[in-house]
């Protein structure tokens, strides 16, 4: 008798063919980024994100210009192969920013509940040494398979084999110059980088919004910004 799979989660992923001719650029602009700010905010142990440092809006910046194009492109790619008619949104970068991973360094669990696409670019990742340098997982928070409450517990041995219909994460090992697509509401975590070199990337926060045209006639999407009113300052 077959088993069959549903509701499944997409990750797109690409590798870009002229991601060797940007690397050097995206370093020295990373690098730089990451020196201009005076106070560490991150813990220890914790690898350096621009967003908790102010530093959420490298789609701005003319030395990111290159990749900002690629995560359009392949963002729409994504949304269409989901089934998303594209005419009748726009689409938004809200926020986007650099990740510098020292040895050591790991980012925790979380999930980007501000966006509704999330996408991840590595621009350098150590590959001359053993070790991980550190690797995207997507944890498996609804587990549709988990017929009884905490059976793949790591507290209980019942579950003897993992497979496909009883995973608790999927993992994505970086790759230079792959740029990895997701829903933004999906939890994940970034491994501890246990070799000697630096892992540099960059994350993007999409957002949908309903169009000038589709506004008011879709309940489940964001008017566009420019019919936005913002409190007024003296409130």
């Amino acid at each position: 008798m077959p088993i069959e799979t549903w509701f499944p989660l997409a990750i797109y992923y690409e590798d870009l063919p002229d991601a060797s001719k940007h690397q050097q650029s995206l370093i020295e602009a990373v690098l730089k980024l990451e020196s201009e700010v005076a106070e560490s905010r991150n813990y220890p142990g914790m690898a350096w994100t621009g967003d908790i440092h102010g530093v959420n809006q490298i789609h701005t910046d003319p030395e990111f210009t290159w990749i900002v194009g690629q995560v359009e492109q392949h963002v729409s790619a994504y949304l269409q192969d989901i089934g998303v008619d594209l005419s009748k949104v726009d689409l938004y970068i809200q926020r986007a920013w650099s990740i510098v991973s020292r040895t050591e360094e790991e980012v925790g669990a979380h999930s980007h509940n501000t966006a509704h696409i999330s996408a991840v670019y590595y621009i350098q990742v150590p590959t001359d040494e053993t070790g991980d340098p550190g690797t995207l997982v997507f944890f498996n928070d609804v587990r549709v398979n988990e017929v009884c409450p905490g059976l793949g517990s790591e507290n209980t041995d019942i579950v003897d084999a993992d497979n496909y219909l009883n995973q608790l994460y999927a993992a994505y090992p970086p790759v230079e110059g792959r740029l990895v697509i997701f829903p933004a509401k999906q939890r994940h975590a970034v491994t501890m980088n246990e070799t000697e070199g630096l892992r540099l990337s960059l994350s993007f926060d999409i957002v949908l919004t309903a169009t000038e045209t589709s506004a008011g006639m879709y309940e489940f999407l964001t008017p566009p910004p420019n019919q936005w009113k913002k409190f007024k300052a003296d409130r």
